[in-house]
Formats: structure tokens, sequence, C-alpha cells
């Protein structure tokens, strides 16, 4: 399956707050966001496995990230990959200890 695409993505963290966005995977390129930060970052996948490195930025400071109040930020992603879902966990880079556990779903080809 082509990974390339529109994707939804629902998440719960470690903290049990739970949040959804979209983005958009275009040739290892990780672009998107929700209601209060956009992501920017790169994924790469192999045999069914997907991981990535994603930038979490606040653009609006009313938002408060499912990991906290934190205004920006860097995650670690693995995951696996099957026809339209990806499956994973993420971690702050700067706090292993804070997770989410994603579930994204394609929605539209590029």
């Amino acid at each position: 399956m082509k990974i390339d695409g529109l994707w939804t993505i629902e998440f719960i963290s470690t903290l049990h707050l739970v949040g959804s966005g979209v983005v958009v995977l275009n040739d290892k390129r990780l672009l998107g966001g929700d209601e209060g930060y956009y992501y920017s970052g790169h994924y790469d996948t192999e045999n069914g496995q997907f991981s990535g490195t994603i930038d979490v930025t606040r653009y609006n400071l009313k938002s408060l990230s499912v990991l906290g109040d934190i205004g920006q930020y860097t995650l670690k992603l693995e995951g696996q990959v099957q026809d339209y879902q990806i499956e994973g966990t993420a971690w702050m880079e700067s706090n292993p200890n804070r997770q989410l556990r994603i579930v994204g779903t394609k929605k539209a080809e590029l």
C-alpha cells in the first residue's frame, strides 16, 4: 500500500487526555495539525513498520497539548501500517515517559 495521502489521527496520552487532527504524508515528509498545534516532520516505512520524528508547535495560545502545557516539543514515533491504518506509539524526545497511543486512518490519496 502506498502510504502517501491525507490521514486523520486520534491519540490518547499517558495523562489520559485525548485529541485528534489531520496529517498529510508525502514522500517521507509529514505535515498537519489540530485545533492548537501544527506538526512538521519526517517518517520512514519498511516492511509494514512506520517510524518518524515530529516537531509539534503551539499556534493557539489558548490550547493545551494532550501532553501538558507545552509550547513546542519533539515526538519520536513507531508503529505498524496495515491497509489504510497506522497504529503506534509516540513519546516526547525530552521526556520519554510522556507518551501517546496513536491511530491514523487514511482518507485520501495525493
